[in-house]
C-alpha cells in the first residue's frame, strides 16, 4: 500500500478544486512559498494550518496526515473551495433571489 504524504495530498487537493498556490497562500495568510514546501514536504504546517486546511478543503485532518483514505463520495459539505468562481457566483446569485424571495412572502 502506497501511502501519500501531506505535501502530495495538499498539491492533488489544491490542484483537484483548481486553486493555485498564490489563492491558497491567501486564503490562509501565509506566503507561496510556504505552500510550496508544504508541497514538496520541505516544511510542516501548524496544527492550526492543518485544521484550517481540512476545513477549507472538505475534508478530515486524518485525511490530510496521511491517517485515512479519501471518501471520492463525498461527505456532504460544500466548500468554497470546491467550486470555481463562476459556481460561487452562481450561487450568490441564488441565494439573494431566494432570499428576496422569502421576504416578499413573510410581508
Amino acid at each position: 500500500m502506497i501511502m501519500e504524504t501531506f505535501g502530495e495530498r495538499l498539491r492533488l487537493l489544491r490542484i483537484e478544486q483548481n486553486i493555485s498556490q498564490e489563492m491558497l497562500a491567501q486564503k490562509l495568510n501565509i506566503s507561496k512559498s510556504t505552500v510550496s514546501m508544504y508541497e514538496r514536504n520541505e516544511r510542516q504546517p501548524s496544527f492550526t494550518t492543518v485544521i484550517n486546511l481540512a476545513r477549507l478543503f472538505g475534508v478530515s485532518t486524518d485525511y490530510l496526515l496521511g491517517m485515512k483514505p479519501y471518501d471520492r463520495g463525498g461527505n456532504g459539505v460544500l466548500t468554497e473551495a470546491s467550486l470555481s468562481s463562476e459556481e460561487v457566483e452562481y450561487l450568490r446569485e441564488q441565494l439573494n433571489l431566494y432570499r428576496t424571495h422569502i421576504r416578499k412572502r413573510q410581508r
